[in-house]
């Protein structure tokens, strides 16, 4: 069995973590929607629970995935691809999961210097990173809105491209991903 990526496919491992990811970020925006949607306070609590405990989720396979990512080869591009769009899709991949490990680590940072413990299901905390200080906590709050822009952008950017290669292109890049055998 194929554990790590190499040129000619990705590995079962990070077909599986790809969309595990994807699913964690489904999971952590919907609860955020429910959550500002909601007027019950009371169930707010809960659901801020487990959306704490997916984000750590989030944060602990993203950094596997992160170094994953930069110590392994990266498959070919299937079909005839444009090597700018390559250059491009490469890197945009490279950052997205760079921020996969930034956001929630910036999170984490941001609650402890408001002061507030990330408290998961069950009553536990995660440990708070520093003191409470107001000046980083609102510098970490703006660095998470660039950074967070930045990651919606990227991210648009990584379905577009997915979505080209699929409809536009015919290429099966999207089959790959899901973990069919393709020819380059």
């Amino acid at each position: 069995m194929q554990w790590r990526d190499n040129g000619l496919g990705f590995s079962p491992v990070t077909i599986v973590l790809h969309w595990m990811v994807a699913a964690l970020l489904v999971a952590i925006l919907g609860l955020e929607i429910a959550m500002a949607a909601g007027p019950d306070r009371a169930a707010d609590t809960g659901l801020a629970e487990v959306q704490n405990l997916l984000g750590l989720v989030l944060f602990l396979v993203s950094i596997y995935r992160f170094y994953a990512r930069i110590t392994s080869f990266h498959p070919l591009p299937v079909g005839t691809p444009n090597p700018v769009e390559v250059i491009i899709g490469r890197s945009v991949a490279a950052a997205l999961a760079l921020a996969m490990v930034l956001l929630p680590a910036a999170v984490w940072l941001s609650r402890a210097a408001g002061g507030a413990a990330v408290v998961l299901p069950g009553g536990h905390a995660l440990p708070r990173l520093i003191d409470p200080a107001p000046g980083l906590k609102a510098l970490v709050d703006t660095l998470f809105a660039i950074g967070g822009t930045a990651f919606l952008a990227g991210l648009a950017l990584h379905l577009f491209g997915a979505w080209k290669n699929h409809v536009v292109l015919k290429t099966p890049a999207v089959q790959r991903m899901l973990g069919k055998h393709v020819e380059l």
